[in-house]
């Protein structure tokens, strides 16, 4: 079944069928169904859903037909049996994602471990990935011994966020999660976005709540797929060296998007990913978080349109 996401006309919730599993996902078709437009696939971040692209997937698909999925374990997808809930197998989800759609070649965004799982998916397949737009990518610093020294605003930013998942988790076994829970959950997620969360657009705090409280995902399971996502990421941090490797054989075009006040991903490894490839387009922002495409969506979508027409006028 399809609905129209309330505040935000032309995108739409709804299902596609991966691998015999139904998997929720947000679609925009939008005015780019030009002959040649381009489709795009979205990919969120940890503790995420498709929601986090609700704001700036109508401007993305005045350029061709967009969807966001919520990967398994997050949103309203839940994990199956077999599901490993790593990074290695998110990254077979999305390729698999993308044959479900009938896309043989799209631009792909990733945001924090979404933008991870983009950086492998190009590495891998670049004869399908035609752009790359990565936005506080969860790409590890060169040295792992940094991880042994986490940034005070790492501390900060994370501790509530794994706090509040593992009470979720807690009480969703019990039957006792509910709205007011799942409202703190998501504005909790939101203080690593927004200097001000109060300053949310209710509609996108209720969506992410909603998610929360859909039943499509028990406390349980959602528990599982945060921590053994953490372990996943934590493991290739421990050994950037392929995560590294992945970085220099991107061919796609791409553009890199972060903020100086991220409290997840510091500046200076975005900086040390664009000195290691001064051939993408960066921009790391003053006073700005962790997912631009929420904290600002119209200069997320400038962004991407000023770096799509320097990419086709010099493809031209």
């Amino acid at each position: 079944m399809s609905r129209r996401v309330p505040g935000w006309p032309g995108v739409v919730d709804t299902h596609i069928v991966v691998g015999g599993r139904r998997v929720r996902a947000l679609r925009a078709d939008g005015r780019g169904k030009q002959q040649g437009a381009e489709p795009q696939l979205l990919v969120h971040g940890l503790g995420g859903s498709s929601v986090t692209w609700v704001e700036v997937m109508a401007g993305l698909a005045e350029h061709g037909p967009v969807v966001a999925v919520d990967l398994p374990g997050f949103g309203r997808t839940p994990p199956g049996p077999d599901d490993t809930l790593t990074v290695p197998a998110y990254v077979e989800f999305v390729m698999a994602a993308a044959d479900a759609l009938g896309w043989e070649r799209f631009t792909l965004h990733g945001n924090s471990m979404g933008g991870l799982i983009a950086t492998l998916i190009a590495a891998r397949h670049p004869e399908r990935v035609t752009g790359l737009v990565l936005v506080s990518p969860a790409l590890p610093p060169r040295l792992p011994v940094r991880l042994l020294v986490p940034s005070r605003a790492t501390v900060q930013g994370m501790a509530p966020i794994v706090a509040s998942s593992l009470r979720a988790g807690a009480l969703g076994v019990l039957g006792l999660a509910g709205p007011e829970l799942s409202e703190k959950r998501a504005r909790e997620f939101l203080k690593l976005i927004y200097a001000d969360p109060d300053a949310v657009d209710r509609r996108t705090l209720g969506l992410m709540a909603a998610d929360f409280t859909s039943g499509a995902i028990d406390g349980s399971e959602r528990r599982r797929a945060l921590l053994t996502a953490v372990g996943s990421i934590a493991r290739i941090w421990a050994d950037p060296r392929g995560a590294w490797r992945a970085i220099a054989r991107v061919e796609a075009p791409t553009l890199l998007l972060g903020g100086t006040h991220d409290a997840l991903v510091p500046a200076s490894v975005l900086r040390a990913v664009l000195a290691r490839r001064p051939d993408w387009e960066g921009h790391v922002l003053d006073d700005r978080r962790h997912a631009l495409m929420l904290e600002e969506p119209a200069a997320y979508l400038d962004l991407v349109n000023q770096w799509r027409d320097r990419r086709d006028g010099a493809a031209a």
